[in-house]
C-alpha cells in the first residue's frame, strides 16, 4: 500500500505538478523532506505514529521513502495549484481541500491497519497536523525564515507535549 502510494505520487506530480516550476519550489520540497527525517530522529522508537510495511521491509524504509517522494510530491502538487492572488475564499478552501483529501487517504491506512497512532497521538489530531503542515509548506514557500522560526517553536511544542524523551537514548526508548 505504500509502495503503491509512493508510485501514485510519482505519477501525480508529472501529470499535475508544474515541472516548469521546480527550481521556485525545492527549498520548501527539501524542508517538508527534512522535517519528516527531524521528526523520524527524534521520535526514534518512540514514534507518534508508527507504518506497518509492505512491500518495505519495515518502518524505516517506509518513513523515507515517505520523506523523499510522498512529501515532496504532496508539498510539489500543492504548490503548483496554489490560488494565487484569488482572495481568501479560494485559499480557505483549497486548504479545506487538502486537509479532507489527506484525511481520506489516511483513513483508508486506518482501516487497513497500514498505520496506527502511538504515545497519546490519535487520529483526530490529523486535521490539525495536517493544517500545520500545509500553512507550513505555503508559509516555507514565501517566508522561509519565518518558517523555520515558527517550525522550531511548533517542534518544542510538540516534544513537550507529547513528552518525547529525547534525553534519553533510542535504544532505551519504549
Amino acid at each position: 500500500m505504500h509502495t503503491l502510494t509512493h508510485l501514485a505520487c510519482i505519477f501525480f506530480v508529472y501529470k499535475y505538478a508544474n515541472l516548469q516550476k521546480w527550481r521556485l519550489y525545492h527549498s520548501t520540497l527539501l524542508y517538508i523532506c527534512a522535517v519528516n527525517l527531524l521528526y523520524n530522529f527524534l521520535c526514534a522508537n518512540y514514534d507518534l505514529w508508527k507504518y506497518k510495511p509492505d512491500i518495505y521491509s519495515n518502518h524505516t524504509i517506509t518513513e523515507v521513502g515517505n520523506s523523499v517522494i510522498l512529501l515532496p510530491a504532496i508539498a510539489f502538487i500543492f504548490l503548483s495549484h496554489y490560488p494565487e492572488k484569488q482572495g481568501n475564499k479560494k485559499v480557505l478552501f483549497y486548504f479545506l481541500k487538502w486537509i479532507v483529501w489527506s484525511l481520506l487517504i489516511e483513513s483508508v491506512y486506518v482501516y487497513f491497519g497500514k498505520i496506527t497512532f502511538h504515545h497519546g497521538y490519535e487520529f483526530w489530531m490529523e486535521p490539525f497536523f495536517y493544517l500545520i503542515m500545509y500553512t507550513f509548506i505555503r508559509l516555507h514557500y514565501k517566508r522561509p525564515l519565518l518558517t523555520y522560526i515558527l517550525s522550531t517553536f511548533v517542534v518544542i511544542i510538540l516534544l513537550l507535549i507529547f513528552k518525547i524523551p529525547v534525553n534519553t537514548p533510542i535504544d532505551n526508548r519504549h
